[in-house]
């Protein structure tokens, strides 16, 4: 996509500063700020709740692990509440009492079948 925009003088001087200092173009900079300020923006979306981590990383193209890193990057901790957090415990119990469960009644049936 190409878009063209002016660039205020207090800008074209920091890209011009940023580019010096990294050896690289000025639109390879610009791009580089862009993607960071789209990065900051949706880490800050998540931070507030209004998306989730699976979505932060779908946008920025990241797995869970790159998105950790840069949650951790920013010092962004996970947004559960303990609410949702003992749901999960509870889900995760009931269904690991499901699968213990289901698994005696399988051994069962095999041991039957013998």
């Amino acid at each position: 996509m190409s878009i063209t925009i002016e660039i205020p003088p207090s800008i074209e001087n920091i890209l011009n500063k940023r580019a010096l200092e990294q050896h690289l173009d000025r639109e390879s900079i610009l791009e580089q700020m862009l993607w960071e300020s789209a990065e900051h923006y949706l880490v800050e979306e998540y931070s507030k709740g209004r998306i989730s981590k699976g979505k932060l990383g779908e946008m920025l193209d990241m797995d869970i692990y790159e998105v950790n890193d840069l949650l951790d990057r920013y010092h962004i901790k996970g947004n559960l509440d303990l609410e949702t957090f003992q749901e999960g415990i509870k889900t995760a119990e009931s269904l690991a009492k499901y699968d213990s469960e289901n698994t005696r009644d399988n051994n069962d049936i095999e041991l039957r079948k013998v």
